[in-house]
């Protein structure tokens, strides 16, 4: 269905019963990696972001964090229950700064995700490579794009999962790809370093091979010490594709309870 946030035209899918969990998918992503997700007794809501899926493509002005963050907190008032909040990669990113913002949200699950950079140094030199990227989406064409994001060595995905997921990606329309980047990419986000202390209860999801978002798991751990993180055995960046039984056991554990 499409609903009017703010102005803008978004996807959102609702699917089911039960208290509320809003699902955020990551970049190249829409609102149906829910479909990947497993059945549970609860409504999904899960919205394709901006410049994403079938959501409406706004400005790069009009795409930040901050405007995310302000559309996602009037689809909350959707529902006056306390709500959970699992967000992969960059969906990550955009739950973690609404459940800093919004105390409604009671419980947030991030996958694969981090509060952003540190220093205003590493954000600068994100930033570059984020245009540098833009740049590549726009000049270069979706294609080309897809293949050299596929092959990136963070995946650890068979050829059978890059073909399941290339039909998303292929879908995606370049220009808006390359104004996300632009607008809320890691080196555009504010960071949430300072601010963990200020979530709600925090559980982090990672694949057991990718070195990189392990080791800011553990540093919010560090920082917070009652984060709990889940390690997924046999998974790089995307442990819901790469080893989705037990990330489905996981997931399930977390949301229903029972961890």
């Amino acid at each position: 269905m499409n609903i009017d946030l703010r102005g803008v035209r978004y996807e959102v899918i609702h699917r089911g019963e039960g208290r509320p969990v809003l699902f955020l998918h990551g970049f190249t992503g829409n609102a149906h990696w829910i479909d990947s997700l497993p059945a549970l007794p609860i409504h999904f809501v899960s919205p394709s972001l901006l410049q994403h899926g079938a959501t409406e493509y706004p400005s790069v002005n009009r795409s930040t964090m901050s405007q995310q963050i302000k559309d996602l907190s009037h689809l909350l008032d959707t529902d006056d229950r306390p709500w959970t909040v699992v967000g992969y990669s960059l969906g990550g990113r955009i739950a973690l700064t609404l459940a800093a913002c919004d105390e409604r949200v009671e419980h947030v699950i991030g996958i694969s995700t981090t509060p952003g950079l540190l220093s205003s140094k590493e954000r600068t030199s994100r930033r570059r490579q984020d245009a540098e990227l833009a740049h590549f989406i726009e000049t270069e064409g979706l294609v080309a794009f897809v293949k050299r994001w596929e092959n990136l060595p963070l995946w650890r995905q068979t050829e059978e999962m890059k073909r399941s997921l290339r039909q998303d990606r292929l879908a995606q329309h370049p220009v808006a790809l390359a104004d996300s980047l632009r607008a809320i990419g890691t080196g555009h986000m504010p960071s949430l370093w300072g601010k963990l202390h200020h979530l709600p209860r925090t559980d982090l999801i990672v694949g057991a091979e990718d070195l990189k978002f392990k080791a800011i798991a553990r540093h919010m751990q560090e920082e917070r010490s009652d984060i709990k993180i889940y390690e997924i055995s046999n998974a790089g960046h995307a442990p819901h594709i790469e080893n989705a039984s037990e990330f489905g056991t996981i997931i399930k554990k977390l949301i229903l309870g029972g961890i």
